[in-house]
Order: C-alpha cells, then structure tokens, then sequence
C-alpha cells in the first residue's frame, strides 16, 4: 500500500542515514528514534521559555548550559516540555562529555540525544535538512493537490461517502470513522460489528478524549453546511499523524459535506415533487385518473374506496428543531407501519408547517369504520412517544371522502378540527364528525360575534360568579343540562334543594326568568359552550 503521509514526515531515523550524521553517535530508544522533525535550529541559551514550536532538532554546543548538571537538565527538560524532536550536542571546545543526568533523563523520555565527537558545522547542518523540509513540503503539496483531484472525481461521479473515506485511509494509512448524525457510521477499515458500536456508543457520550485501550492519536473534523453539524470525520493510528494527514482530513471533511449536501439536495427535490403532487391534490388540481395513477406510482395502492386526511399540527419551536427533518422522516416510517396495519395505504407530507397523512382506504365494506381504525393507531402512535413529540401535538381527522377529487374537503376539516383545539384544548376523539356546536362556535369566533354572545346571555353571571366566588354558571348549566329537573340538579352539584332554589332565583332575577323557556335556552347552552370555549370546562 503507498502510503503518501510515511513520504512526508523526516524521522531521527531518517536524519541519521544523512551524509553529515555519518559520524554522529544516537543515544535513543527505537520510539525516540520515530520521532518527527520539522524543523532544524540551533539554539545555545539555557532557558526554553517560548522559544520553540515544538518538531525541532535543536542543535547546541553546550555553551549555555554545560557548567552545571541543574542547568543542563533544566535545560533538557525544556526541550521536551516545549514539544522539540530532539537534540544535537558537539563535543569538543564547550562540551567534553556528556553528561550521565542527561542521559538518564532522555532515555526516560524517549528523547534522542545525537552527539558529535568531531567539530560541524551547523550552518551545514541547517541548510541541508531545510532543503529536505521544503522539498517535502513542495511534495505535500503537490501530493494534497492531488488528492483533491481524486475526490472531486468521485464527487462528480457520484459514488458516494465511502470511497472518499477509502481514499483519506489509503494516502493517510490511519483508521477512519465517519459519524453521521441520525444515520449508520461507517468505517475503514471495517472494525467488526462489536468494536463498532462501542466506538459509536463512546463517541455519542462525548468521550472524545482516548480511552486506555485506543490507538494514542486521535483526531476529528465536524462535517458542517449551512451552519448544521452532520456529524464526524475521525483518524486513529498508532504512530502520530502527520501534517500531511491533518490537511488530508481537511479537505476530506470538506468533500463529505459536498457530499452529503448534493445527497440532500437530491432527497430535498424528490420530496419536494411529492409534497407538491400532494399539496395540488389537496387543492383539488388533480382527476380521479391522476389520483389513481399518482397512487399507484407514489404508494402502490390498490383498489381505494375512500381517502381521509389526518393531521398533526406541532409547535414552532418542535418543528424548528434542529434535527427535526430527520425525525419527520422516523415518524413517516413508524405512521407507515402503524396505519397500514389497519388496511390504510399512507402518503405522508409536510405541508404548511403541518405533518399531513392521506390515509388512503382499501378496506371492503362491513368491516370496522374508517374512524375508529384511525383513532386505534392514533392511540397506537402516541405510545410511541415519551409523552411529547409530533404526535402528542393538535390532531385532527378530517372528513372522509369516497370521491377522491375532494380530497380537500377532508384536508380543510382536518385543518378546521386541530383549529379548534387551539381553544379547547386536545380533544379525546379529534374527529371532524364529532365536532358539533364547535364549528358553530368557531364560525362565530371568525365573525367576532363570539364576545357578544356570552355577554349578551350570561356576562351578568360571570360578574356576579367572579364578584362573590359564586358558582351560577355551572348551576346553570348543570339545571340546562338535567333538563330542569332540580332533583338530578342538586345530586349532581352535591348541594341540597333549598341551596339550589336560592341560586336558581339568583339567576333569575341576573338574566330572567325566562331562562328555562326553549328558544332562550337552546341561546343560553349556546353562551355557556361559547364561555367554555374559550376558557376550558367548568369543573
């Protein structure tokens, strides 16, 4: 396998081969002797500080430092800590032996101490590893072209995210990873299903730092468009990554966005085509023939008897969600699964800020209605929720059609029922059908007739009720409902009759004691509904 990162990084190991390191004597461990160098300096001070950038063979004579043991370990001990790779000692004017607490410090810690026992010329030195840097880093360079090249071919030809991830393994030779958010991950190599979803589970929780058992280099790239976060593009290798690896992973993470963009442009468009063919159904654009042939092609569905519309009318801030389209597309499988359990065929959308379902009925006739078959899997839908989400948000069942070109008059009720329970509230049966003196009261809410109403038949007794904690509105209503019977009225009210005579003079004497007369009352039911409407039941 060529490996192009192993091509650009300069080793110890490499320098030593070198026409002026010949002489050179290398007390180093076989880790020191891998370590990467990036630079060349020659530096004679005793105190590091902030010096260095760290990758540098530092090359000195001692003459800062050689006096003392303190100071040469110190001195030592700031090249490590500063990251440099390793270090070059002349022995000879300044420096006559190196000295054993050096030694024993760089073995320690892996650091290689390369001495010269004849006088060199640093200059020499410099110039000649410099020529190998920038030589190298022309390389990568033209190396990183390169694979630019090659990912932007696989992206034209539309193979997709894995042999972009082929390609950063192959030039890196590191292990990748690639996380996507709400979808599989994918690995290159492949790892094995256990290690997997341990390295998944690990990465989901956070722990981004190295567990004990895994490879001491690590590095990732969020995938990002249009400010979202897609997911992950992660390296491991056992041996550090190189420059050329880090710049790989860059442009590597820029083609999988690409990637999953067009991907998600793509998806975007046929989507779109569906809602679109869905939303001028529901605007009643489309023959019985285009329905029928539409159906066929989008849902395979056979021989429809009637279409009903069911919807689901979330809050913004659910449907604003960040990951929101991916769990839309979860809950359009689990509808799927859990309508066509009950013989309908489902063409699911997105249609106004809605979650739309047109629950297409192939069921022969003197089998269960299509209501209650579409209430079972609402319940069925909603235990499958924690208690929030898309399906505990505003149902409604609209009306349900046998001629498929007015599939919009199911749409308007199943829009006019979620409407509704603004006011109400949820309803336990959110049924267009069983919606009764609610449409009227919506209808009156929409003229601005509502106010008038409830004031006009029973503002009196709410002022009286909110004035003295009284309860005439729900005696009203409760004596309305018994059908003026004061027995049933003062059992259900849990009051004795001469309480209830007083409140029913009360009422009398606030709104007339006409009230139990047919044409008021059938008004005044009215009022109380209208007040319930707006301000929940009485209880």
């Amino acid at each position: 396998m060529f490996l192009v990162s192993t091509l650009l990084q300069l080793t110890i190991r490499e320098i030593l081969r070198r026409p002026l390191f010949r002489k050179a004597e290398a007390l180093a461990s076989d880790q020191a002797l891998d370590r990467v160098v990036r630079w060349a300096h020659i530096l004679e001070v005793s105190e590091v500080g902030r010096l260095l950038n760290g990758g540098e063979l530092v090359l000195s004579t001692g003459v800062g430092w050689q006096e003392s043991e303190e100071t040469s370990l110190l001195f030592l001990k700031g090249l490590i800590d500063s990251g440099a790779s390793g270090l070059c000692i002349e022995l000879g004017r300044y420096t006559k032996h190196p000295l054993q607490g050096m030694k024993e410090l760089a073995l320690q810690a892996h650091f290689p101490l390369i001495f010269f026992h004849e006088e060199v010329r640093y200059i020499d030195i410099t110039q000649d590893l410099h020529s190998v840097f920038i030589n190298r880093h022309h390389r990568m360079v033209s190396e990183l072209e390169s694979l630019s090249a090659r990912l932007n071919q696989s992206l034209l030809a539309g193979r997709g995210i894995l042999p972009l991830l082929q390609l950063l393994q192959i030039t890196t030779g590191a292990s990748v990873a690639f996380l996507p958010i709400g979808a599989e991950p994918s690995f290159v190599p492949p790892l094995g299903r256990a290690e997997e979803a341990r390295f998944t589970a690990e990465w989901s929780q956070g722990a981004r730092s190295r567990p004990p058992e895994a490879p001491p280099h690590r590095t990732h790239r969020p995938i990002l468009a249009l400010d979202q976060h897609f997911g992950d593009l992660i390296l491991s290798s056992p041996e550090e990554l190189s420059d050329y690896a880090l710049l790989a992973l860059d442009r590597t993470a820029t083609a999988v966005a690409q990637e999953m963009m067009r991907t998600r442009y793509m998806e975007e468009k046929r989507r779109h085509r569906e809602d679109r063919w869905l939303a001028d159904w529901l605007d009643g654009k489309h023959t019985e023939k285009e329905v029928l042939t539409g159906l066929s092609t989008l849902c395979a569905a056979g021989r429809i008897r009637s279409a009903t519309v069911c919807l689901f009318d979330p809050e913004p801030a659910l449907a604003a969600a960040r990951d929101f389209e991916s769990v839309l597309i979860q809950k359009h499988i689990v509808a799927r699964s859990i309508f066509g359990g009950e013989g309908f065929t489902v063409l699911p959308g997105w249609v106004d800020r809605q979650a739309v379902y047109v629950l297409a009925d192939g069921m022969p006739p003197g089998r269960t209605p299509a209501a209650e078959r579409i209430l079972r899997c609402l319940h069925l839908l909603r235990k499958t929720e924690p208690g929030t989400g898309l399906f505990h948000s505003r149902a409604g069942i609209g009306r349900e059609v046998t001629d498929l070109t007015r599939l919009r008059e199911s749409y308007e009720t199943a829009r006019e029922t979620a409407v509704i329970q603004r006011d109400t509230g949820p309803l336990p049966r959110p049924m267009y059908s069983e919606l009764h003196v609610e449409r009227i009261l919506a209808l009156l809410k929409g003229t601005g007739q509502l106010p008038a109403l409830i004031e006009d038949y029973i503002g009196p007794l709410i002022r009286y009720d909110a004035e003295r904690s009284a309860q005439l509105l729900k005696t009203l209503k409760v004596y309305l409902a018994a059908s003026g019977s004061k027995q049933e009225t003062a059992a259900a009210l849990f009051i004795v009759r001469q309480t209830l005579y007083h409140r029913l003079e009360k009422i009398a004497t606030l709104i007339g004691n006409d009230f139990d007369q047919p044409r008021k009352r059938l008004a005044l039911e009215l009022a109380l509904y209208a007040y319930e409407y707006g301000h929940g039941s009485m209880k």
